[in-house]
């Protein structure tokens, strides 16, 4: 868990009354942390909020404080508005609290859980999301990434996940297609970079593409905001079929995106998003680009992060707006 934004410092402490109580509950995991992050940081411009970091993973027997009505851990902590979460340790917490000290839960995922155990679930429609009093469908994976300045864009970026039980790993047959975009393309500006599921021996291969104009950056090697300052200034991305958050990611920059195909294991939601991506018109495969259909990016950047922190802020707290 890292350093908060929203942190309050001692001198706002006489304005925390009117500001809305967030306690965001953090695994540790950085995708999970930047689905919070982002809700957080565009309701932080609609309402004034007192955000608490809380660590799900640190506090014991979550169900056991629910049965008891009782979290002892956060009894210093104000009364919560809202509670705010994502990943699968912060479930019996957020609502171990919930029951000891109200408010209401906002749940960043699909739970394992029913969806009716929270107040209202942010569920990506690939998910299988329904529509219903407890869930509101969101497109693609809530994060914290801003729109790319237009001006500066020049990079092309190509982002390469991993196996995964949707996806299977053809090493040979994504070296073919890195190999296609490299040269490829007119200008030779490009970034690699792997991520935690991308095998050794395929990260060991792409650095092999190092030369002039192109460079390649181990996941382990960078800060936690190299990849947000790289889709805030690149032109394009392309991005393996298999990573739902990367998609989503440079679709809310609002790069143009291409789509590097990955072997499925099996036909289901998740594997069927990257040919509704294509059929949507938010991204296009390499074979047509190789054709000669040009790289361009949707007609307005994702932005479900935004979307998502206006519905509660009208739902939920429509007279708590911010102050002039």
């Amino acid at each position: 868990m890292h350093g908060s934004p929203f942190a309050v410092s001692e001198r706002a402490a006489d304005r925390v009354s009117t500001r809305l109580v967030v306690w965001r509950w953090c695994d540790g995991k950085a995708g999970h942390e930047r689905q919070t992050a982002g809700l957080l940081k565009h309701l932080g411009d609609l309402r004034e909020l007192s955000v608490h970091e809380l660590a799900a993973n640190t506090l014991r027997f979550p169900l056991w404080h629910w049965l008891r009505n009782d979290f002892a851990p956060l009894r210093p902590l104000p009364k919560p508005d809202l509670l705010v979460g994502a990943g699968r340790a912060c479930q019996w917490p957020m609502l171990a609290a919930q029951r000891a000290a109200g408010g209401r839960t906002l749940y960043c995922m699909k739970p394992y859980l029913p969806t009716w155990a929270f107040d209202l679930c942010l569920v990506p429609r690939h998910d299988g999301a329904e529509l219903s009093p407890h869930v509101e469908p969101t497109q693609g994976v809530l994060n914290d990434v801003s729109p790319r300045d237009p001006i500066s864009g020049q990079q092309t970026l190509i982002l390469i996940g991993g196996p995964s039980r949707h996806h299977t790993w053809d090493e040979a047959a994504l070296l073919r297609q890195v190999a296609s975009i490299v040269f490829g393309s007119n200008t030779r500006a490009m970034v690699i970079m792997d991520s935690r599921r991308t095998p050794a021996s395929t990260s060991a291969r792409l650095a092999e593409f190092v030369q002039r104009g192109v460079e390649f950056h181990a996941h382990h090697t960078t800060s936690p905001t190299w990849i947000l300052d790289k889709l805030h200034t690149a032109r394009e991305a392309w991005v393996t079929a298999d990573s739902v958050s990367m998609l989503s990611e440079a679709l809310t920059a609002g790069l143009a995106v291409g789509l590097i195909d990955v072997p499925a294991r099996r036909a289901d939601r998740i594997t069927r998003l990257a040919a509704q991506l294509i059929t949507d018109g938010d991204v296009i495969s390499l074979s047509a680009w190789l054709q000669g259909q040009p790289l361009k990016p949707r007609p307005q950047p994702l932005a479900e992060a935004r979307r998502c922190a206006a519905l509660v802020a009208a739902r939920w707290f429509p007279q708590r707006g911010r102050s002039a």
